[in-house]
């Protein structure tokens, strides 16, 4: 069978994972790349006797080695077996993406550019002339919308012939000297890669490609008598290519009279936007979909529940020996886990990949950077923070984005207040089941009040320059509910395949702990815990299975005290619970991510900090409540 590898290339929210969507659909396989945190997604899709490996790569903005999504970008184009590329460029702004497929066809890689967002484009009054792009660049041009599927089978079938495509009619012309240093440096240059294309990259600082060199000190002599004419020559050749990249644009791209029907959406962004009214709408708006959550994983919470009931208590008659008991054990916190968080997490990854479809969550970014601010955050540190509320460890990877390793390891000292969709569903699913709406909105409160504590204490004692936060804002687009199930599902991977199997471990180990004795041996010496927080000795083992996987926590809460909940602890007791298991470092692989960023000490330090942190201020409230 042949089999073919193609990478697919552009910038972020420019279409990469709803086109590998469309391909293949939700199995795909999401890793990190060797020796690195940067998260790449592949594929395989069989096709007319042909295997093809679809590699969808981090979202950048060019081909470099400054930042790590460039650089796994990099090595995978160039250090890896590829047959070719699907570099995806958005209609609506071509000259931007232009730039990284010059890069490419420089490189000298079989290309296909896929032209995404069409309509778009054309409903702002702009209209791409693909055959004239095709004839400048001798490269396949393909019109694609992975959220119909148009263009996808005309695509698949270029990239079965994508070994046949090349890329030898164009090149890039530099000044004059710039390409008389190209002529001597290529003298010098032994690679598999075009010679052109590596002299460049030496041209431009690129360590990565001196080792094909000969002679580096030929190079050095070349570059010295260079600065005459151009003291920043990659500076130079990087304006030559935004120059050539706005030439093509302009060559291919003629205006049209717009569609109607974009004045409800300025309308709305005038709105959603404003300095006074945009954090008003917001707030208003995320408390919206946080009380449909609540209501309708409450109703799926409820059925569940219903049936885990009734499996459990058929359990109840089963022959009571000790493997018996252990693996009923495990089956209650299977069967109790899945009930309180499958709902609550589903729903936020259906409901968050709805949100980013339409494309209003950037504008719920731009608001909530305004106070950030004021905490002294800067406006970047929004995207990780988002980030948080699906997972901790992917923000934390995110901070990346940030320019200094302070601003980064302050913007993750804030995960332990931002609740990811673990922690929501402890909060809806214990809290908002067992105690009411109420008591689940003041939870989230408390989170928010003890996060600003927090936040604006780091401010007196970490002095950060704020830096203004540059995020595009896509146009609104009508959701396709297809895309937004594969998104979710691919959200979703995790829980199924690691967090079902340790609910039933965790089930297990109780068992053990129950059936030998050693509750007591756990319970009694941190018992201080429980007294602080004002509730029952026994659900410091929750608390402690909490830290290891969120998940963990319902399930072992009703496995310390039955399915009644709401008679074993009292209204407050479930409030300070509540909020005892969300203030903190959720749990072990947030710590990993946490020790890998920022290392060991530091990770160790703000983890021990914020759980502390998190049981005072619980403590604290109790204490207060309990007063009035």
């Amino acid at each position: 069978m042949k089999k073919l590898k193609i990478l697919l290339i552009g910038q972020p929210n420019v279409g990469k994972s709803s086109l590998l969507n469309a391909i293949v659909g939700p199995i795909v396989i999401i890793s990190n790349y060797p020796g690195t945190t940067v998260e790449i997604t592949e594929a395989k899709k069989i096709i007319n006797n042909t295997e093809i490996e679809f590699v969808d790569t981090p979202g950048i903005y060019s081909i470099s080695d400054r930042s790590e999504e460039e650089k796994v970008t990099e090595k995978e184009l160039f250090e890896e077996r590829v047959d070719g590329a699907i570099v995806i460029v958005d209609a609506t702004a071509l000259e931007r993406s232009l730039y990284m497929v010059l890069q490419i066809l420089e490189a000298g890689i079989p290309t296909i550019l896929a032209l995404n967002f069409v309509e778009d484009a054309e409903k702002k009054g702009i209209k791409i002339n693909s055959e004239k792009l095709e004839i400048l660049f001798d490269i396949p041009v393909v019109h694609i919308n992975p959220l119909t599927k148009k263009g996808i089978n005309k695509l698949l079938d270029i990239v079965l012939k994508i070994r046949q495509i090349k890329n030898q009619n164009f090149r890039n012309e530099y000044d004059d000297h710039i390409e008389k240093a190209i002529s001597k440096i290529s003298i010098n240059v032994e690679s598999q890669l075009p010679i052109r294309f590596v002299s460049l990259r030496v041209l431009e600082e690129d360590e990565d490609f001196y080792r094909y060199l000969k002679n580096n000190k030929m190079v050095k002599k070349v570059k010295e008598n260079l600065k005459n004419h151009h003291p920043k020559v990659a500076e130079d050749i990087a304006i030559t290519r935004y120059g050539t990249a706005l030439f093509i644009a302009e060559k291919v791209t003629h205006l049209i009279p717009p569609k109607k029907g974009k004045n409800f959406e300025k309308k709305f962004d005038q709105i959603i936007l404003h300095k006074t009214f945009g954090p008003l709408t917001t707030s208003l708006f995320l408390l919206t979909i946080f009380g449909i959550l609540l209501y309708l994983g409450n109703i799926t919470q409820s059925v569940i529940m219903g049936l885990t009931e009734n499996l459990l208590s058929s359990l109840e008659g089963a022959e009571h020996s000790i493997i018996n008991m252990i693996l009923i054990r495990g089956l209650t916190g299977l069967a109790i886990g899945v009930s309180i968080a499958l709902p609550y997490v589903l729903l936020f990854y259906l409901f968050l990949g709805l949100l980013e479809d339409v494309g209003i969550l950037s504008r719920f970014i731009v608001n909530a950077e305004r106070l950030l601010k004021k905490i002294g955050l800067p406006g970047k540190s929004f995207i990780p923070l988002a980030l948080g509320l699906g997972c901790t460890a992917a923000a934390t990877r995110a901070t990346r984005v940030l320019s200094s390793k302070k601003e980064q390891f302050n913007t993750a000292s804030l995960f332990a207040f931002v609740p990811c969709s673990s922690r929501i569903a402890i909060i809806m699913g214990v809290v908002g089941f067992y105690g009411g709406t109420i008591l689940a909105s003041s939870v989230f409160a408390t989170l928010i009040i003890a996060g600003l504590i927090w936040a604006f204490g780091v401010k007196k004692i970490i002095h950060i320059k704020s830096e203004p936060l540059l995020l595009e804002l896509p146009p609104y687009r009508r959701p396709l509910i297809k895309n937004v199930l594969a998104k979710s599902w691919i959200r979703m991977k995790d829980f199924v395949y690691i967090v079902i199997p340790l609910l039933a471990l965790g089930g297990i180990t109780y068992g053990f702990l129950e059936i030998w004795g050693f509750t007591n041996v756990i319970v009694e010496p941190l018992s201080p815990i429980t007294v602080l927080l004002g509730l029952p000795a026994i659900t410091i083992i929750p608390l402690i299975f909490s830290f290891l996987q969120k998940d963990l926590t319902g399930a072992m809460l009703i496995s310390v005290l039955g399915t009644k909940i709401s008679t074993a602890l009292t209204s407050i007791q479930i409030y300070t619970f509540g909020v005892a298991t969300t203030i903190g470092i959720p749990c072990i692989i947030a710590l990993g991510t946490l020790i890998k960023e920022f290392g060991y000490k530091k990770a160790v330090g703000l983890t021990i900090i914020s759980i502390i942190y998190g049981l005072l201020f619980a403590g604290l409230i109790w204490r207060i409540i309990s007063i009035f």
